[in-house]
């Protein structure tokens, strides 16, 4: 199975027709999860993030999909343990990676480069050529690059922030990523995209990720793929 990396914009759920269709769609652990968001903006993201994700699983024939949390939280499909998802937001997108391997994505929008967050959090190797980058936008362009492509490879290891930022080196050459990691033996690759002013990446433990592809959905065409949970009408 190749990895199938999709998007969309939250901000068409600020329609209330189309926020509590969902909503009745979307499964009983998700809904807990949406609930308990304090702030509208991240009740979006959260909707947004759990649509995405089962009305891409009911493409693939999953229906009623079990969610369970593994060590360090990690969520994956306790009925479906061949398959792999991982989620991401940021601002108004939220991201989705599907894979039969380990995946881990990420997605953020691109804002100043944040030196001191660098100074602290990244290796040694990757803070120094963020400083030799002088022009503002293109080091900002380059701070997200880094911060999306090492937090996927967090996810992707299930190790998360107990993993220190700084204790493995992105190495990014045009398109090509290479990683120095002492995590563990196995192979991992990586894709960058840049879309509307967001930074996007996902790292895949033992697959070639040459043919995956971003794709943006539309939640009014992704609430076709999800019927109104039990107890909704």
């Amino acid at each position: 199975m190749e990895i199938k990396l999709f998007f969309a914009d939250v901000k068409a759920l600020e329609d209330p027709v189309l926020y509590h269709r969902l909503y009745r769609s979307i499964s009983a652990s998700r809904r807990e999860k949406v609930d308990q968001v304090r702030l509208a903006k991240g009740r979006l993201q959260s909707l947004g993030a759990g649509a995405l994700l089962e009305a891409s699983l009911a493409e693939l024939g999953v229906s009623s999909p079990l969610f369970a949390e593994g060590t360090n939280g990690k969520p994956y499909l306790s009925d479906h343990k061949d398959l792999f998802f991982n989620l991401s937001h940021s601002g108004s997108k939220v991201l989705c990676a599907l894979s039969d391997h380990e995946v881990g994505c990420d997605v953020e929008r691109v804002l100043e480069a944040k030196i001191q967050v660098a100074r602290r959090c990244f290796n040694p190797e990757e803070y120094k050529t963020l400083l030799r980058c002088k022009d503002p936008s293109l080091r900002a362009d380059l701070f997200y690059q880094y911060w999306t492509l090492k937090e996927s490879f967090l996810k992707v290891t299930g190790l998360g922030f107990q993993l220190p930022l700084n204790s493995f080196c992105i190495r990014i050459e045009e398109e090509k990523i290479s990683l120095r990691q002492t995590v563990d033996d196995r192979s991992y690759s990586f894709r960058k995209f840049h879309s509307d002013g967001y930074k996007y990446a996902v790292c895949s433990a033992e697959q070639s990720l040459d043919r995956v592809r971003l794709t943006e959905r539309s939640f009014y065409e992704l609430a076709e793929l999800l019927p109104a949970q039990p107890g909704f009408t």
